[in-house]
C-alpha cells in the first residue's frame, strides 16, 4: 500500500515542470512577438529617415508629429539626427524624443548635453529634456557641465539641479559657490537653499569678491561635512532667503 500511494507524486511533479516549462516557451515566444511589434519594419524605417532633414522648415511640427506617431521604435532613427550638421534638426529631435518619452534616448542626451562640441542651446536642451524623463541618470552630464568654460552652460547646470535631490548634486554644487561668475554663484546659492534650506545671512554673492566666494564655499562645505550623515531632503525652499 506504501507504495502505490507515493506513485501519484512523480506524476505531479512531471505535471507541474511540464506547465512551467510551457509557460517559459510562452514568455519567449511573447517576448519576440513585442521585440518584433516594437521594431520599425524596413519601409518604415525609410519613412522615418526621410523625415529628418523635414525637422527644419515649414513642415518640422508635422515631422515632429510623425515621429510621435512612431512612437518608441522611432527612437534609433532619433538618435542618429543628433549628428546631422543643422542645429535647428538636432533642437527637433530632443523635442520628438521628449514628447515621445522612452527613457532609452537617455544615454545619448546626456551624452550630447556634456558634449563640450556641440552649442550652448542644444547642449542645454538635451540636459533639460534627459533630466524631466529620468532625473536619476543625469549626475555625469551635470559634473562634465560644471567644469565647462562657457558661463552658460555652468549657469544651466546650478538652475536645473534643483530638479535632482541627491546628496552628489550638493556636492557639486558647492565648489561652484567660488565660481568666477558672481552670477554662477548665486544661482549654486539659490539651488543649495531650495536643497537644503540652509540660508546664511551677508553672503550676497552677486555683489561679491572671488576671495569671499572661495570663503563661503569653504564655509558650506565645512557645514556639509558636518550634516551629510544624517541630512535629509524635504520639500523644496522656496521665498526669501538670508543676505
Amino acid at each position: 500500500m506504501t507504495g502505490n500511494e507515493n506513485q501519484p507524486v512523480p506524476c505531479l511533479l512531471r505535471v507541474f515542470c511540464l506547465a512551467i516549462g510551457t509557460l517559459f516557451v510562452g514568455f519567449c515566444l511573447l517576448g519576440v512577438l513585442v521585440s518584433s511589434v516594437l521594431a520599425l519594419t524596413v519601409e518604415e524605417t525609410k519613412r522615418a529617415e526621410a523625415l529628418i532633414p523635414l525637422l527644419e522648415g515649414a513642415q518640422e511640427y508635422w515631422a515632429i508629429g510623425e515621429f510621435v506617431h512612431l512612437g518608441p521604435p522611432a527612437v534609433p532613427v532619433l538618435v542618429t539626427a543628433l549628428n546631422h550638421p543643422s542645429r535647428r534638426v538636432r533642437m527637433n529631435a530632443i523635442e520628438a524624443m521628449y514628447l515621445i518619452k522612452d527613457k532609452s534616448v537617455l544615454p545619448a542626451l546626456n551624452t550630447l548635453a556634456a558634449d563640450s562640441k556641440e552649442i550652448s542651446a542644444v547642449r542645454e536642451k538635451a540636459l533639460r529634456v534627459a533630466i524631466r524623463l529620468d532625473p536619476t541618470h543625469a549626475l555625469p552630464a551635470l559634473q562634465a557641465m560644471a567644469k565647462d568654460r562657457d558661463e552658460a552652460i555652468r549657469n544651466t547646470v546650478v538652475s536645473q539641479s534643483r530638479q535632482i535631490k541627491d546628496k552628489a548634486v550638493v556636492e557639486l554644487l558647492i565648489p561652484m559657490l567660488a565660481d568666477d561668475v558672481p552670477s554662477v554663484a548665486d544661482g549654486a546659492q539659490r539651488t543649495l537653499y531650495g536643497l537644503t534650506g540652509r540660508s546664511v545671512e551677508r553672503q550676497d554673492f552677486l555683489q561679491s569678491t572671488k576671495e569671499q566666494r572661495v570663503a563661503w564655499s569653504k564655509d558650506w562645505a565645512e557645514w556639509w561635512g558636518e550634516n551629510r550623515d544624517k541630512f535629509n531632503f524635504g520639500p523644496e525652499k522656496r521665498g526669501s532667503q538670508g543676505s
